[in-house]
């Protein structure tokens, strides 16, 4: 095959047909590089603890409650009664972060408390010293080579000691081996292990009465010949002989699903299957409309070349010097728009990583994944157009060719028509989409949850005695009130108590317990259905004697009339109406609320309670603001502006309080932060899409005002007007955006529906939503195509009738 002789058509045929050509080699580009950015972020995302020798074996705990939300954290004890109880349970392990001061530096960073068992489940590949160490020293601790690296400056570590700094005081530990850094796809990422009989937690949770405490992850490893389906049932008839009281179940999850399916399940942290499901459906979409888009536009540059080759077959071009011409020509454009779409990618995805917080990352030889699919898109798109256009060319003989001035309507298949209406199919259902997810934030995060945060302030607080301070505070007018309780709405950890009428203490229900004071039900506007809220002048409510229930708890304890009936966790005196203090992913759960108890020894700490919560009058937020610093300012606290360093301070016994006056909206971010992401990803990836397909539009304008420049000048020389024509060149765009429109909104709707359903409560589908978007696509599509048939309309006719 001579390919200089190839690469001469191509570059000619370039050249010839300029603005097809560019317009498909930007299309392609921007739909290649758009899938190749999803095709990473999938690949990124998946395949996650294969690393680990026996994942098929490891299985992670986890719990049900009564509401049947899934949960990850537990109880210490629960374990290890499994692993006694159930043999197919060979090893168990339980392990939880714990934020040290290390050699004077904080490092706060997966640090673990782990039952020395860790090193027999999970793969450690030891680089020198002996992980079984934590085996026969109770002081001895593992650390990583990144570990060693940081606070050594080597990895000859083994003897070296480290003293570390909890809240129970400062301990020396000597390093007994050092591992391999475990890799990014790992669920787990320790940079140093203690032994967990250090932790004063976990030595808490293994009193008996303690049995609902609950604190780590804890994975089992099973033996491979057991039936996973036996192993839950046996577990969960020990759980149920060991406390009638609990109504839990338990269930085992596979180590390999741990990343991405643990997105509902509470006390998890990992990626996301639906990010990943969304990501990769819209990037697959989007290269079906740059494949389409391209077929469109190289469907216009084949038609005009048609006589040339007819000529090329008379002249004897036969069968396989065809095939071998579309061949050369689309691996010519794939290949560019290929490695402009790579280039186009090492730009955005950094933008992406911003945009999304991900962590993507392209590397040429540990990516050997994406580069083996990224080929395989591109060959993909080279094989469809040839023989496509192999098979279409050569239907004709060259006789036929010749005596066409154009191809016949009925040999069309997939080409202008058909491809411009799954494209706007397309676009219509992504922009639909787009629209539904916006409205369903809006739902979630500016509609009624039952209770108030305008003109409110969080403060978070640790080891410190508020009550001057809110004394002080109180006295200025701008305050209205202020409050000490669990800050709404609940995000992150949660605390959980059996609660139980005395009268029938075998019948309890978990449910969300508040440390609340009396001040916290009317500054939050939460509705009182029954009874009466605390008092600070009754002593049973100060001692935390009695509770306040919401109508979730009312259904599940089975009561009509709640008030004055005794419980474990004291006597009711009311009942709240439901309010949604999770996130709307999340049902309504039971809660109660109650005054804590006062402790003999610490007293009163503020940090029981959660935070507090300072309401100030309306239009005076700056006033506010200012008073509150300056009252920190004299109590001599420290202010933490970051949350998240809130967590490395705490077990450090320092004066420290977090006053962020944007807290609550740092919070919804932190609930909602993700679907904010993804919600603002898909309209920019469907504005991609538009892109795409209006390129396809305006090449289509183009080619179809070029075929009908004699047709236009016949008809202005006979009266027709502006107006008309333009009629005349719009009307197929116009008919096609309508059907489309028709076709996809019961399947936009259908699709919505299905969607909305990950949601406990939900935005309706409003008919204004699908009517905006039938109107805007409508509106886009005119005026792409306007401005090129209005060219060809108000073109001399005298001109149009002599081009040749």
């Amino acid at each position: 095959m001579n390919i200089i002789y190839y690469l001469k058509i191509v570059y000619r045929n370039f050249v010839n047909q300029r603005p097809y050509s560019f317009l498909n080699l930007i299309g392609l580009s921007i739909g290649l590089c758009i899938s190749f950015i999803a095709l990473l972020y999938v690949t990124e995302e998946t395949g996650y603890d294969l690393y680990h020798q026996r994942h098929e074996n490891i299985y992670r705990l986890l719990y049900k409650s009564n509401k049947g939300n899934l949960q990850s954290i537990n109880n210490v004890k629960v374990a290890k009664i499994f692993k006694e109880q159930v043999p197919e349970v060979t090893t168990s392990v339980t392990y939880f972060n714990g934020f040290f001061k290390i050699n004077e530096t904080v490092d706060p960073i997966n640090c673990f408390y782990a039952d020395p068992e860790i090193v027999d489940i999970f793969t450690f590949n030891s680089i020198i010293g002996n992980l079984n160490s934590l085996k026969t020293n109770s002081k001895a601790v593992l650390v990583s080579k990144e570990f060693a690296l940081k606070h050594f400056k080597k990895i000859e570590v083994i003897g070296e000691v480290l003293e570390i700094e909890t809240r129970t005081g400062k301990e020396e530990y000597s390093i007994g081996a050092v591992f391999e850094d475990f890799p990014k796809k790992s669920t787990i990422t320790p940079k140093i292990i203690v032994p967990n009989i250090n932790s004063s937690m976990y030595k808490g949770m293994l009193e008996p009465q303690n049995y609902g405490s609950k604190a780590g992850q804890t994975y089992f490893l099973i033996d491979k010949n057991a039936v996973i389906e036996t192993v839950i049932d046996k577990i969960n008839k020990v759980s149920k002989e060991q406390s009638k009281a609990f109504s839990e179940t338990y269930s085992l999850q596979p180590l390999i699903n741990v990343h991405l399916f643990s997105e509902n399940i509470g006390g998890s942290q990992s990626g996301s299957l639906k990010r990943v499901i969304i990501y990769s459906a819209i990037g697959g979409v989007i290269l079906v409309i740059s494949i389409m888009n391209f077929l469109l536009l190289y469907t216009a540059i084949t038609k005009r070349r048609i006589k040339e080759l007819a000529i090329r077959k008379i002249n004897g071009l036969g069968r396989k010097g065809v095939l071998r011409m579309f061949l050369f020509e689309s691996i010519s454009i794939s290949v560019i728009s290929g490695s402009i779409a790579i280039f186009l990618m090492k730009l955005i995805v950094p933008v992406f990583n911003e945009f999304t917080n991900s962590e993507l990352t392209l590397n040429w030889i540990d990516d050997y994944k994406f580069l083996t699919y990224a080929i395989i898109i591109v060959l993909i798109v080279t094989f469809i157009s040839t023989f496509y256009f192999y098979y279409y060319l050569t239907k004709f003989n060259a006789i036929e060719i010749m005596g066409m001035d154009k191809l016949k309507k009925g040999d069309v298949f997939l080409l202008k028509n058909s491809a411009l209406f799954f494209q706007l199919l397309i676009v219509t259902i992504m922009l639909t989409f787009s629209l539904v997810y916006y409205k369903q934030l809006d739902f979630m995060i500016n509609s009624g949850k039952g209770f108030s945060t305008s003109n409110l302030f969080m403060l978070q607080k640790i080891n410190w005695t508020s009550s001057p301070f809110e004394e002080e505070v109180i006295k200025h007018p701008i305050i209205k009130n202020i409050s000490k309780g669990t800050i709404l709405p609940l995000h992150g950890s949660s605390t959980q108590y059996n609660i139980a009428l005395k009268e029938t203490p075998s019948k309890g229900v978990a449910m969300e317990m508040f440390r609340v004071d009396a001040n916290y039900i009317p500054l939050y506007e939460i509705k009182l259905k029954s009874g009466r809220n605390f008092s600070k002048e009754l002593a049973t409510d100060t001692k935390g004697e009695t509770i306040i229930i919401n109508e979730s708890a009312l259904k599940l304890l089975e009561i009509t009339d709640p008030i004055g009936k005794e419980t474990n966790q004291g006597t009711i005196i009311g009942v709240v109406e439901d309010f949604k203090f999770e996130s709307f992913y999340k049902s309504l759960r039971p809660l109660f609320f109650r005054i804590p108890r006062v402790h003999p020894k610490y007293g009163d700490p503020t940090g029981k309670y959660g935070g507090l919560i300072i309401k100030y009058e309306n239009e005076k937020r700056k006033e506010a603001i200012h008073l509150i610093n300056t009252l920190l300012k004299e109590y001599e606290v420290n202010l933490i502006s970051d949350r998240k360093k809130m967590y490395a301070a705490i077990n450090r016994n320092e004066k420290n309080i977090v006053f962020d006056p944007n807290y609550y909206e740092s919070l919804v971010n932190d609930i909602y932060g993700k679907d904010k992401t993804l919600q603002k990803s898909i309209l920019a990836l469907t504005i991609i899409a538009i892109f795409i397909t209006l390129l396809g539009l305006i090449g289509m304008s183009l080619f179809k005002t070029q075929q009908k420049t004699k047709e236009i000048g016949i008809r202005k020389v006979n009266g027709a007007t502006i107006n008309e024509i333009m009629f005349m060149l719009n009307k197929d765009f116009i008919k096609w955006v309508v059907i489309a429109f028709v076709i996809a909104c019961p399947i936009a709707y259908y699709a919505m529906r299905k969607w909305l359903e990950n949601f406990a409560y939900k935005t309706s589908l409003s008919w204004w939503v699908f009517a905006l978007v039938g109107i805007f696509t409508l509106v886009i599509v005119l005026l792409t195509v306007s401005w090129q048939t209005y060219r060809a309309a108000t073109r001399n006719p005298v001109e149009s009738l002599r081009d040749e």
